[in-house]
């Protein structure tokens, strides 16, 4: 167990923004730039969120640090270096609520990047603990993103399925991240205020493995041509 709670102590402190300083570029944006980056920063958010579809139950609890992770930005975002990954990492509570339901927050906070959001998830049938049968949820997200060039809104509504095995259990999902981002105190003053909509579905699989109260979770995302890494680590009772 003492080795599990270093490790999450590792993950956790991982969940700091990958190259935040990064973030900081987009002052220097143009107009072409806005969306690209928008896209980018969505997938980020929205990957690595769920890693079971399997509900909490009535007072069930989860605390975790959830991360998604791009090892170069898309091409066509600018604003970002594309010789190197960006991501962003979360710590993220949840709760086992009646009828299937499990509430959850999130947030961090690292070098001028503020990101803070919640969502809920709803378990699609019954609850199911036999070894290969699979749990279904729908899992509906909010994000809000706020940095010194910059904020943003992103909601994310996605479909989860999980099987029951012993150890490692494998996930699969498919979703969609829309995200709204505002250009402002950039150096183009035409730019101020500058609004852009992204909407881009995402498709996922991983794996959950089990130890103890303990997991740690990986999985691997596709969405608007892009892959996105998905990691996660917590105690979940």
């Amino acid at each position: 167990m003492k080795k599990f709670l270093f490790f999450l102590f590792f993950v956790l402190a991982g969940t700091l923004p990958a190259h935040a300083g990064y973030f900081d570029n987009f002052k220097g944006v143009s107009a072409a730039d806005i969306k690209p980056f928008a896209w980018d920063l969505g997938s980020l958010l929205g990957s690595g969120t769920a890693n079971t579809a399997r509900s909490l139950g009535f007072s069930g609890f989860d605390i975790g640090a959830h991360s998604g992770i791009m090892l170069k930005p898309s091409k066509d975002n600018k604003v970002l270096d594309d010789n190197k990954a960006i991501g962003i990492g979360l710590v993220q509570l949840e709760i086992g609520m009646p009828y299937r339901i499990d509430g959850f927050i999130r947030g961090n906070e690292y070098e001028g990047v503020a990101v803070a959001g919640g969502g809920l998830r709803y378990g699609l049938w019954n609850v199911s603990d036999e070894t290969f049968k699979v749990n279904a949820a729908i899992v509906g997200m909010g994000n809000m993103v706020s940095a010194k060039s910059f904020y943003a809104v992103h909601w994310n509504a996605t479909l989860i399925m999980s099987m029951n095995l012993p150890v490692v259990s494998p996930y699969i999902s498919a979703g969609v991240d829309e995200t709204y981002l505002v250009a402002q105190s950039v150096e183009d003053n035409t730019l101020e205020g500058k609004s852009v909509r992204t909407t881009m579905p995402r498709y996922a699989a991983g794996l959950r493995a089990k130890f103890g109260l303990g997991y740690i979770s990986g999985e691997a995302a596709y969405t608007h041509g892009e892959m996105v890494i998905g990691a996660g680590a917590g105690v979940r009772f």
